[in-house]
Parts: structure tokens; sequence; C-alpha cells
């Protein structure tokens, strides 16, 4: 009996290293551990709450940690369901360090591009669909490295190894995706309440568009049998623009701007130098060789822009609300560059139709909307008995529902100034015309073919901000100066009296 017991012991002994792993179980770190040990790494402002949103996270001290995070759109949870005592998996840690330590924008662009063969580990198949392009974005970039063969994507993550991978994410992310100790949208806000504090400053640039006028749905020898519809589309169906701005600034609502324009349709070239000066609610303009300032009260415009937008209308340099917010999605730094000026960091944005649908449609149709009602409410439009209000409303929507952008901006910031000097931007857009078209072709007579027509235009230009704080010069207008837009009425002659 003793012998046996001996035995047992001898067993159980033997058994006790297979029982080191459950011993280890203790260190495993928990989802909810997790996210707050990160986002404490990355000095992420914690959001005061005091409720979850998830029925299952009741812990004061995780409550405002969880929630942080969800904003910010870092973990989703199951549902109604955080599970915060769960042990966090390998696949799940990385999805949030990359969306913590990674750059928005290259994530963005990793993803659209990936594919199954970015992956080449043995168990590439135990992989969560979404948690791919995560895993391969972070391998790209050295946010996390793949050591062996198999990645064991289910495996639970001990405390140990969160630390670990939490502390070289985050020196990955120091080094490639921040200046300054400034990620670039932490960069972009710093700029804009820097440009916000400015009393002054002087910009200038040149802005080239060319527009091709696209028609479909009819042949040449159509035409040709329409002498009315040939001479319309011989009149150009490539335009040129090139446009010279410079504009000076001052706090709070004083610009004045000289532009430039030189068109090109077809073979005439038109040339137009605009003088433009806004004080206040006031708008002043005045045409190249003339002497006379036109003058329009834009308040309410105004009013309704800086309600749309969330900005200053005359603060041209700065970005509005919806800018940050979309640029903060797609902004990321390229590698700084040095000039004769100075020393630059540089953001990049570049912005597809799918994302300017999602951040700029929802303000374009808000500024339309609004520049519609003013010219709704225009008298000369009013008086017009073919004016027909809900039809224009209707043709400017489909219009702007219609339109497709593609952008790119590249700022230059100078090191030392911590304010951007240069603007780079280039912007494709395809525009639909179906509600002009119709008129054009009702104006071309009954035996106008049907057909369609878009336009398709390329903008680029470059812009220096500079002078910031120095001394501006405004146009000095007075009433002699103002253009007399309300001559008095011809008197109408004397009823004839009978002797």
């Amino acid at each position: 009996m003793k012998k046996l017991c001996a035995l047992l012991t001898l067993v159980i002994v033997l058994c006790l290293p297979a029982a080191v792993p459950a011993a280890e179980q203790e260190a495993l770190i928990t989802r909810a551990a997790f996210v707050k040990e990160i986002l404490s790494q990355a000095g992420t402002e914690i959001e005061e709450a005091a409720q979850s949103s998830f029925i299952d996270v009741t812990d004061p001290d995780l409550i405002p940690y969880i929630e942080t995070a969800y904003k910010k759109g870092i973990v989703s949870g199951y549902g109604d369901y955080f599970a915060p005592g769960q042990s966090i998996t390998k696949e799940e840690a990385i999805k949030i360090i990359v969306d913590v330590f990674g750059e928005k924008a290259g994530f963005k662009e990793a993803a659209k591009t990936f594919t199954d063969t970015d992956l080449e580990f043995a168990d590439s198949g135990d992989i969560s669909s979404w948690a791919k392009p995560y895993i391969a974005y972070a391998l790209k970039t050295g946010l996390i490295t793949g050591e062996s063969d198999s990645f064991c994507p289910r495996d639970a993550v001990t405390a140990v190894q969160a630390g670990e991978m939490i502390a070289a994410a985050k020196d990955v992310y120091q080094r490639l995706f921040t200046r300054d100790g400034l990620s670039a949208p932490d960069m972009l806000v710093r700029i804009n309440e820097k440009l916000a504090e400015l009393e002054t400053y002087k910009q200038k640039g040149t802005m080239l568009t060319e527009m091709q006028l696209i028609f479909e749905g009819i042949t040449q020898e159509q035409i040709e049998e329409n002498e009315d519809l040939e001479e319309f589309l011989d009149g150009g169906m490539e335009i040129s623009m090139n446009m010279e701005m410079d504009v000076s600034f001052q706090a709070p609502d004083r610009i004045y701007m000289k532009q430039s324009l030189v068109s090109t349709a077809g073979v005439e070239e038109v040339m137009q130098d605009v003088e433009t000066f806004m004080d206040g609610p006031l708008m002043y303009q005045r045409m190249a060789g003339s002497d006379k300032w036109v003058v329009q009260d834009l308040g309410p415009a105004m009013e309704q822009i800086r309600t749309i937008t969330d900005r200053e209308p005359y603060q041209m340099a700065q970005l509005s609300e919806y800018e940050l917010r979309m640029f903060k999605e797609f902004a990321k730094y390229e590698d700084d560059i040095e000039t004769d000026k100075g020393q630059y960091y540089v953001i990049s944005f570049d912005i597809d139709q799918e994302a300017y649908r999602e951040y700029y449609m929802e303000i374009m149709e808000k500024v339309m909307e609004s520049m519609v009602t003013l010219q709704v409410e225009s008298p000369t439009l009013q008086q017009d008995p073919d004016f027909d209000p809900q039809q224009y409303k209707q043709m400017m929507a489909a219009l702007v529902s219609g339109i497709e952008v593609e952008l790119s901006y590249r700022y230059y910031i100078n090191k030392e100034t911590g304010l951007y000097e240069r603007v780079w931007m280039s912007q494709d857009m395809t525009m639909p015309m179906e509600g002009f078209m119709k008129e054009v072709v009702e104006s071309l007579g009954e035996d106008a073919p049907d057909f369609s027509i878009k336009v398709l235009s390329h903008s680029e230009g470059e812009f220096e901000i500079y002078d910031f704080n120095g001394e501006v010069e405004f146009p000095v207008i007075t009433e002699e100066d103002i253009m007399d837009q309300n001559p008095l009425a011809p008197e109408e002659p004397e009823a004839s009296q009978e002797d």
C-alpha cells in the first residue's frame, strides 16, 4: 500500500509541470485591463463618465476608460456587452494597438489593398477576417513583429506580453508617426489654435483649373444636322482658367483680396482683374479699369456660413470643424524636407470619393441649401415670370448629389514657427449636368437630339501663407467711391390739364 501511495505521489509530482500554464493563467490580462493600460501609456485624454454604454461594465474605475475607447472607435464590444473580465486575445489586442498607435490614414490605405496573401503564417486561416488587415498593417509598420511561422491569433495575452507589446508599439508610434510629440491630427489642431491667435497674415498663390465637357448619347452626324447644336459645341469643349490671388487678413473680419483671372474657352481668351475688400459684413468689389466699388451686405450669408461650418468665414487659412474632423481621419506625415527657407514637417491628406461624400457632402448640401434660399429670395429672380423656386432647388440638389470628388493636400509646417507656410492642393471633380442640359436642349429647338453632358475638371494650386502678425494695408473707401446701384427711375410725364 505504501508503495502504491508513493507511486501515486510520484505521478502527481510528475504531473505538476502540466499545471504551470494554469498558474500562468492568473497573469492573463483582461480586455478591460488592456484598454486601461494602453490608453494610459498613450496619454489619451480620458473622458469623465459615470455610466457605461455596456451593461456589464460597472466598475467605476474602468467605466471612463472603456467609454473613451468606445467613443473613439477603438473598441466596439458585443452588442450591449463588453466582457470586461474576459482574457484578451492576441488579435483583439493588435486591433486596439493599431487604433491607438497606428496612423489612421496609413491603415485606411493599407486596408483597401489588403489581400490574404499579405499574411504568410501557417495558421493564417485561424485569424478572424476582421483582424487580418490590422495584423498585416501592424507587421508592415513594425507595431508588432512576427517571430515564428505561426501567429496563434486566438491565444490569450498575459500581462507581461501586453506590457511588451504596448511598449514596442509606443516606441514605433513616437519614431514614425509623431513630430514634436504630436500625431498628424494633433499637429493640425495645434496649428489651427495658433492661427486663431494671429492678428494678421498674408496669403498668395495660383490655381490652375482645366475643365472638359463630355457629351454622351450623341453622334457626330446628329451634331452636324443641327446648326445651333454644332455652334454650341464649337463654343468650347475645353476650358482653362488660371487664377492668381493675393490676400491680406486682419482679425477678426477684414480681408483684402486681389484676383487676376485668365480664362480660355476654345480660342477665346478673357482676362479679368478683381479687387475684393470685406470689412465686417460688407463686401466691396471693383473690376479692373473702374474707379467705383460695388457694395453688398453679406451679414446674413456670413452668419449662415458660420452656423453651418462652425468656423469664422473670414479666417481663410484656418480649418473648419468639418474639415478638422475629416482631415484628422486622413492626415499623415510624409518625410520632412529642408529648403532655403527652413526645415519643414509635411502633412498630407488623400481623400477619395467615398470619404468626400461621408465628410463633405453634409456641409455642401447645407451650404448649397443656404445659397439657394438666398438666391430664391432675390428680388431680381422673383420678378422673372419663368423662375420656378421649387424647380430651381430640385435642380441644385440634383447637381450637388451627383458630384464626385477626389482631393489631395500637402501642408508644409515650419519647424520653428509651428505654422504651415505652404499648401499644395489638387482636386478632380466629375459633375453631371442633367438640369442644365434640359434648358440647353430646349433652347436648341424641337429637332435637337437628346444627349447628356458632364463636366470633368482638374484643379491644382499652391499657396504661401506668410508675414504673420505683420503690417497689412486696406483700401480706404468713401461714399463717393461707391457705385450707385439704385438709379432714380425716370419721372412719369405729368398728366395734361384742360384749360
